[in-house]
């Protein structure tokens, strides 16, 4: 049984453990506003609002992607549908300035973009938002119709309208909703059944260990960014799902002054701040990973534990020294991230232990980083290849280099010899361009729909180079 805010009440539910948020809504709910159109995350059709407590009891926000949102992830939180947003002949803000601006064309796309605006609208507490704000909140919703000029022109203006009515389902939301109150029971470990499917949604790691000390095969539910298309578009389900979004010892950050500690539920959009101050270059590459909605949900744990080859973070934590907590009910243990990718797909995780926090070095006077993601979109698109350097600096010279690529082989891995190619070499850019010759020698990579062989070893090289210039401030 879960429990959530849907439009303005609490529901409880129980429903198939591999339910999706938007199946759900569409066909025991029939608010049918949000639609699917990719079933992968890409397009925000299906985009609806997620609303939940932060630790100090603020209500947050967040545009999610209803199509590979597990339902289960909401146990304990709201959802605001588009349905949910007006009330009788009142229309929130945003889409009376939909309405006036002419921005809805078709009509497929719309249910989607006004949520994504909605979300917007209430973190910026119906206050002007920038362009900034708003191309990144619309990053992953398409417009079939290229009616992006009115959406943007309704965007700039939605804050110009009186807000919701305080009878509308958002605004009862608002007002009533508190997850740790004694009407919200708190989840136990008896699981939502369905036939041959568990569920569990554990609230404590005591808990969770106690779960995978019975089911140490068990699928571990963070944000499901990927997981969710194993459901949409593989059709495959698991035996036994464990969802971690109640845990919330999880899902925080701790700065100690020289290590910055993600905890494995850290979502792209939670990190933002600490990266921006800590790891600018890190920063710097998030509005290419995914869109809003994609970095709403997914996590930084769940993008190391995934393995995927092509996944974002990995070089970047690998460039970085990071390492990995493991934990399980037989304690814990903590690894370099060069030890954690065993294989494709593989991880140093064993059965019974789920990968609990990442630890950071932070950056020192004499360090430079710096990160580039080469993919076929600017913005919401796999990499074909990512590059992440750290330099330990001398006065002239670079003392040792950690280079680490995604994209080049079946792990994100090291380059080992342009890594002993910089090491000792003065700071200039020929240097980088010999040390860019040595990339052939690190890796072999693949051919496939993303990028040819050639193509991967002459990017992966020339981003060896671009970071010469940038260091350098040479001319190319």
């Amino acid at each position: 049984m879960i429990r959530f805010h849907l439009n303005g009440q609490w529901l409880e539910e129980s429903a198939d453990p591999s339910m999706t948020v938007l199946r759900y809504l569409r066909t025991r709910q029939m608010l049918c506003a949000a639609k699917e159109g990719c079933a992968s995350g890409d397009c925000g059709a299906c985009c609806v609002i997620m609303v939940d407590q932060d630790e100090q009891g603020a209500l947050q926000y967040k545009a999610i992607n209803s199509c590979i949102a597990l339902l289960a992830s909401l146990d304990g939180k709201g959802l605001i549908t588009v349905e949910g947003l007006s009330h009788d002949d009142q229309l929130h803000p945003v889409q009376r300035a939909m309405v006036d601006c002419h921005a809805s064309q078709c009509g497929f796309c719309t249910p989607g973009i006004v949520a994504s605006l909605a979300a917007l609208y209430h973190s910026k507490k119906g206050k002007a938002a920038n362009d900034d704000d708003i191309l990144t909140a619309l990053s992953g919703n398409l417009c079939r119709c290229t009616g992006y000029r009115p959406i943007l022109d309704a965007a700039r203006t939605q804050h110009q309208y009186p807000p919701p009515a305080e009878s509308a389902p958002i605004s009862l939301l608002t007002q009533r909703f508190n997850p740790i109150s004694p009407a919200v029971p708190s989840q136990s470990l008896d699981p939502t059944v369905n036939r041959e499917q568990q569920l569990f949604i554990p609230e404590t790691e005591q808990q969770l260990q106690a779960l995978l000390a019975d089911y140490p095969d068990a699928c571990l539910w963070a944000g499901g960014t990927d997981l969710g298309l194993t459901i949409t578009q593989s059709m495959e389900t698991a035996d036994h799902i464990i969802c971690l979004h109640r845990i919330r010892s999880l899902g925080r950050i701790t700065d100690d002054g020289d290590t910055v500690q993600f905890g494995a539920m850290v979502t792209y959009s939670q990190a933002e701040s600490c990266l921006q101050a800590c790891f600018p270059a890190f920063a710097r590459i998030l509005p290419r990973i995914g869109s809003r909605q994609i970095r709403n949900l997914g996590t930084l744990g769940g993008n190391v534990a995934n393995a995927s080859p092509i996944g974002d973070t990995p070089p970047i934590f690998l460039a970085l020294d990071a390492r990995v907590r493991l934990a399980s009910a037989n304690g814990t243990r903590v690894i370099a991230m060069d030890d954690f990718f065993t294989g494709y797909r593989k991880t140093a995780i064993r059965p019974g232990e789920y990968l609990q926090a990442i630890t950071v070095p932070k950056l020192s006077a004499t360090q430079w980083f710096t990160v580039h993601k080469v993919s076929k979109r600017l913005e919401d698109d796999i990499s074909t290849v990512l590059m992440a350097m750290r330099l330990n600096l001398g006065t002239s010279t670079i003392l040792d280099a950690r280079v680490a690529y995604g994209g080049m082989a079946a792990t994100p891995q090291h380059a080992r010899f342009t890594e002993t190619a910089l090491a000792g070499q003065p700071l200039t850019l020929a240097s980088f361009e010999r040390a860019a010759d040595q990339i052939p020698r690190d890796f072999t990579p693949m051919d496939d729909v993303r990028a040819s062989a050639a193509y991967r070893l002459r990017v992966a090289a020339n981003l060896v180079i671009r970071a010469g210039l940038e260091i350098t401030g040479a001319s190319p």
